[in-house]
Parts: structure tokens; C-alpha cells; sequence
């Protein structure tokens, strides 16, 4: 009886209820849900002009840039700095499989079509571009079976070479898909370059030419035929040719490396900056002794005035700090060089990609004797001219100017001349170290050619303990070396464990500190030089 009673109850009761509740529209619930801000499909130009902004060269202060003596810092302890004590700043990420690849992959969902073939091949430039920052950190990655979404959730990771086989392979395809007769790459929303096709094939054989010198040692033949098809296919050559990124100071349109500098170190010049950062020994001694017309633009020692600093930018006044040598504020701290205020203006450009590094590749290919079309001295000097050349792109900041004159360049030049009668080594030290010092700012690359070359020789013996001795930092995690590679991220041994161990176990490591991080990429062979 009472069951019953119930039952009519609740009838009674959704009778009422409905009579007096209209019925509801699920779609109208939905659209609650909804940000009105946030758009919810794909805009090609959009998205492309995001995919180019996030090719820009990160940069990494703390782990690369100190430890290849640009940067030195007394205060760098516990942090990996130019003292190599902890292992923070050397631990990789997978962050760009999420944002920079997912975006170019949605990307080329919008695009399909003949008339759009050399808006895909820009995008495969800068997928590949992506894939090769990432793999020459890292080492093994996730290739063949990433981005596959919820069909492959436990990705393998290929083997480097057979990542740097794919890319180059992918990247010769898409430079051979584009096509003058269609549509340009995006036109305005391409920040590069306005969507020239023209100038993306140089840039794409650029990125190919940097691809195959990395194989100079581990592959030989191969790098030469990479390299030689590059060359023939059309590199950068030109400063109109530069793949760089505008920025300006003013909010929402500033320099996001430069805006990082400011804040983690240089936000006021002279005195104890945040981190004690100055320029390194190294770098400033190199420019000095070779009397670099570069020096005054990038430099500047902050004199003590009354309550004030006033920028002194004379080559001779110039003063590097030694890196890895103290942990306390030295007495004479305001002697030593800082960055320029035109080297971190927050509307100085970000460069990719740029002559100067063409130059250079092609000059040591002519050393080692591959057709490239011209000689390594004459190449060498064309990246030279090309690298000072650059810094005309950097807004003029008092007392520092970017526009390094014709004259100067040429007085550099005959006064430091290329190497023609030195060993293959002198030749290829001189070549790397120019390298160095041209492309500062552009870490990650550096890096790279630096393990590939072992060019410059670093010393990382110069903290002087009780007997006198310079010795490297004690309690450092690297035994003293540069560290080779970055470890792969900690996450993956919970998320994909199986693959992870037989990665890591594949590159002759087990964990992030019984490494060292001493494990070398695929392409990394060879001796090395002194510490290096």
C-alpha cells in the first residue's frame, strides 16, 4: 500500500512539475559553457603568424648561455650558472608538442588544397625546425608515433638518426613541393617575410644546410651530400634574407628575451644587479684582443656617479668577469661589463636564421673540401661582414649604435685574417669562434655547434681553492665539464616509463644524476678539446 501511495506521489509530482517547468533547449545549456572571448575554430593566418612567433630562438640564461661564457655570475650558487651545481636548468621539456607542433598540425587541417602548397611547406619548415631544437637537446624523442592524440598514448622515441634522416628527407620535400605559380605563404600574417616564397625556399635551405653539417663527423658522406644539395637549392645570402622577429618597447609588443634579462638581472644599470650577472671573461677578452667593432655596441662598463651610473662603452674599459671563479660580490663589481642597453632593448628583434650562419657552415664545407662554389676564406669573410652587419636592425640606444661601417669591418678583416695557411683545427677553430661570437643570443645553435665542433675551448677550472689551485666549482654536478645534453623530462618515466627507460638506456645513461649529464647526442663524437 505504501509503495503504491508513493508511486503516486511522484507522478502527481512530475505532473506539476512539468506543468509549471517548460521544457529546456540542452543547446542553450551548452552554450553556458562557452568563453564568448575565446574563438573556437582555427584561423590559418592566425595561427600561422602564432607557429612563426614561437620559432624564435628561446633564450636560456641560466643553463646555455652562462656555461658557454657569455654570461658569468657571482651569485650562481645553488644553480646550474656557469658553476654547473645543480641540475634545474638542464632538464628538458615536452611543452612544445603541445603548443608549438599541435598548433602547426591544426594548422595544416585548414589548408589543404593544391593552392596551398606553400603555405604547407612553411609550416613543415617550422614543424621541423621545432623537432630539431628539441631532438639536438634532448636526444631520442617521440617521431614517428607523436601526435598521434588518443590512438598512441605511449609514443616510442626514434632514435636521433633516424629523426635526423626523417628531417631531412621531409624538409627536401617540402622545398620541393612549393610552387611560384600559387598563392604566397600567408602574405601579411607571415612576419619573416610577407609570405615570399622566394625567401622561404632560402630559409628552408638554410635549415637544411645547418641539418646536414651537424652529420659532419658521425656521417660524413652524407653531410656532404646534404649540405651540397642545400647550397645548390639557394641559401640565405642577403641581410633582406634574415628570418627575424620585430618588437618595439612599448606594452604587449616587446622583446620577451630581452624583457626576461631586464627583470631576472639587469633591471638597473650598475650597482648589485638581481643575480650579479656580467659578461664572461671569455667573450669580453676575445673581443678585445681582436679589436671586434663589435665590442662598443653590445658593452658597456656602468661608472659609479655621485648617486648615479653613467655607460662607459670604450673598447678599453671593457672588462669580463671569470666565469665559475667566485661566489661572493667582488670589490671591483662595477668595473665589469654588462650587456649594452641596445643589446637588451625590449624592442631589439629576435633573429632565427640569418646569412651569417650560412656563410659559415659554407666555409667550413669548403674546408673540408666539399663543392660549395667558393673558398672557405671567402666564405668566412662574407659571414663576417654579414654577422656585423646585423646589429642595424637594433634600435640605436646612447651611447651604443648598431651601424658598424664598411671601414671597420675591413680593418677587422686585416687585422685578424682568415687561417688559409693553418691546420684543418686552426682553420675550424677560427670558423666556430667567429661563430660563437656572431650568433650571441641565438643559445640553442650555439650550443649545438659548440659539442659538434668542440670550438671555442672553454676552461672551467677557475675556482681557486685552499692550496691555490684552480680547480672547477667543488659540489658541482658535472665533474667539472660543459654538461652535452639535457635530460629527458622526469614526467615521462610515470607517463611512458617503458619507452623512457629504453631511451635513456639507449644513450648510454640510466638517470639524470649518475649521467653527469655527460651522454652525448648521436652527432656528438670525436675527442673534444682540453675541458671541452
Amino acid at each position: 500500500m505504501k509503495k503504491t501511495f508513493l508511486k503516486i506521489i511522484y507522478a502527481a509530482g512530475a505532473v506539476f512539475i512539468g506543468s509549471i517547468m517548460p521544457s529546456c533547449d540542452t543547446q542553450e545549456l551548452a552554450d553556458l559553457n562557452k568563453n564568448p572571448n575565446q574563438i573556437e575554430y582555427v584561423i590559418p593566418q592566425y595561427s600561422f603568424t602564432a607557429a612563426v612567433m614561437a620559432s624564435a630562438p628561446a633564450q636560456n640564461y641560466g643553463a646555455i648561455a652562462q656555461g658557454l661564457q657569455y654570461y658569468s655570475s657571482y651569485k650562481e650558487v645553488p644553480a646550474i650558472g656557469d658553476k654547473f651545481y645543480a641540475f634545474g636548468g638542464t632538464a628538458g621539456d615536452f611543452n612544445v608538442y603541445n603548443n608549438q607542433l599541435n598548433r602547426i598540425l591544426q594548422l595544416n587541417t585548414q589548408i589543404l588544397g593544391a593552392e596551398n602548397v606553400n603555405k604547407r611547406a612553411a609550416c613543415e619548415i617550422l614543424r621541423i625546425l621545432a623537432f630539431h631544437v628539441q631532438t639536438d637537446l634532448m636526444g631520442d624523442l617521440p617521431y614517428t608515433e607523436a601526435m598521434k592524440g588518443n590512438t598512441v598514448l605511449k609514443p616510442v622515441y626514434d632514435t636521433q638518426e633516424s629523426i635526423y634522416t626523417a628531417m631531412l628527407n621531409e624538409l627536401s620535400a617540402a622545398l620541393l613541393s612549393m610552387d611560384d605559380n600559387q598563392p604566397n605563404v600567408f602574405g601579411t600574417a607571415d612576419p619573416y617575410f610577407a609570405g615570399s616564397i622566394a625567401k622561404w625556399k632560402k630559409f628552408g635551405y638554410t635549415l637544411m644546410l645547418r641539418l646536414g653539417m651537424r652529420l659532419s663527423d658521425v656521417q660524413p658522406a652524407q653531410a656532404k651530400i646534404w649540405v651540397e644539395r642545400a647550397v645548390t637549392g639557394g641559401v640565405m645570402t642577403a641581410s633582406t634574407d634574415i628570418a627575424y622577429l620585430k618588437y618595439a618597447n612599448i606594452t604587449g609588443q616587446m622583446n620577451p628575451n630581452s624583457s626576461g634579462m631586464i627583470s631576472g638581472n639587469y633591471a638597473s644599470p650598475g650597482g648589485d644587479n638581481v643575480e650579479g650577472g656580467k659578461w664572461a671573461a671569455k667573450f669580453i677578452d676575445y673581443l678585445k684582443t681582436t679589436q671586434d667593432p663589435r665590442l662598443p655596441v653590445i658593452s658597456v662598463v656602468w661608472v659609479p656617479s655621485g648617486s648615479t651610473y653613467t655607460a662607459n662603452n670604450t673598447p678599453a674599459t671593457q672588462r669580463g668577469m671569470l666565469s665559475g671563479s667566485i661566489n661572493s660580490k667582488p670589490t671591483d663589481f662595477d668595473t665589469y661589463s654588462e650587456p649594452s642597453l641596445l643589446f637588451i632593448d625590449r624592442g631589439a628583434p629576435i633573429i632565427t636564421m640569418e646569412p651569417a650562419e650560412a656563410y659559415f657552415i659554407i666555409a667550413e664545407a669548403a674546408l673540408r673540401g666539399w663543392s660549395v662554389g667558393t673558398t672557405a676564406e671567402a666564405a668566412y669573410n662574407s659571414g663576417v661582414r654579414a654577422a656585423m652587419d646585423h646589429w642595424k636592425l637594433w634600435p640605436a640606444v646612447t651611447p651604443h649604435s648598431g651601424v658598424i661601417s664598411t671601414a671597420a669591418v675591413d680593418a677587422y678583416l686585416a687585422l685578424n685574417p682568415y687561417l688559409s695557411g693553418g691546420t684543418f683545427a686552426q682553420q675550424l677553430e677560427q670558423i666556430s669562434t667567429q661563430k660563437w661570437v656572431s650568433m650571441v643570443g641565438n643559445d640553442y645553435e650555439v650550443y649545438s655547434n659548440w659539442r659538434r665542433t668542440k670550438y671555442p675551448v672553454f676552461n672551467y677550472a677557475n675556482w681557486t681553492n685552499t692550496l691555490g689551485v684552480k680547480v672547477s666549482y667543488p659540489g658541482n654536478v658535472t665533474a667539472g665539464k660543459m654538461w652535452r645534453r639535457f635530460s629527458l623530462p622526469i614526467a615521462e618515466r610515470n607517463v611512458n616509463p617503458d619507452n623512457y627507460y629504453a631511451a635513456i638506456a639507449r644513450q648510454g645513461f640510466s638517470e639524470e644524476t649518475v649521467d653527469l649529464l655527460q651522454g652525448r647526442m648521436w652527432w656528438d663524437v670525436g675527442p673534444g678539446t682540453g675541458q671541452n
